[in-house]
């Protein structure tokens, strides 16, 4: 049986760890169960059966970049759920990007009208971060270097460096659908990053 004093021991280990609420929450019960268990399995006391614990989940605990264009430190299974977060956000983002570029051919009224809508919504969505307090302008500015708004550049870098080899005049018409293609995506990201970060749900941000 677990003590009180024994589970804040587990608590301040775990919060070293810098751990989001629910992924804290969630690996505190199995360090509980692992140690109650080794306790009584093998009559281990709980600084041993911790101990063990602790080396047992080493790899998923320790700290690594958040993603290779970001220093900020994460354990290994916080990195694991961001990275699947940030797959999603890129892949809505691209397929919204692409969708609108698609109508843009239809109607350039509608993507007209998709970017003031995406502009509008993310000015509400800012607005409402600092109102209520989920953000710090500060924290917007950073945002700015988020890993996958730095993708985008990253991406746009090389398009356009490949444009180089193209000839100028098929360029003019790539570079302008490349341009609204990445402002689109770029909003998309920005849109999502504010929405998780309202829900408390980790992004970075």
């Amino acid at each position: 049986m677990i003590t009180k004093e024994q589970e804040h021991q587990i608590e301040l280990y775990l919060n070293s760890k810098k751990l989001t609420a629910q992924i804290l929450a969630e690996v505190k019960d199995h360090f509980i169960s692992q140690i109650s268990h080794l306790m009584l399995s093998e009559n281990l006391s709980f600084p041993e059966a911790f101990l063990k614990t602790k080396i047992s989940w080493k790899n998923e605990l320790e700290m690594v970049n958040a993603d290779f264009l970001s220093f900020k430190k994460v354990a290994r299974i916080e990195r694991v759920i961001l990275q699947q977060r940030f797959r999603k956000i890129t892949v809505f983002s691209f397929i919204f990007a692409t969708a609108s570029i698609c109508m843009m051919f239809l109607n350039t009224d509608v993507f007209f009208t998709v970017q003031i809508v995406l502009l509008g919504s993310l000015a509400i969505l800012l607005g409402y971060s600092f109102i209520a307090k989920k953000m710090k302008f500060s924290n917007y500015i950073a945002m700015s270097f988020h890993p996958l708004l730095l993708r985008n550049l990253l991406f746009g870098v090389l398009i356009f460096a490949f444009g180089s080899f193209i000839t100028a005049e098929n360029w003019k018409i790539m570079d302008m659908n490349v341009s609204k293609f990445l402002s689109v995506y770029s909003l998309a990201v920005q849109l999502q990053l504010l929405y998780f970060n309202s829900k408390k749900i980790n992004v970075l941000v």
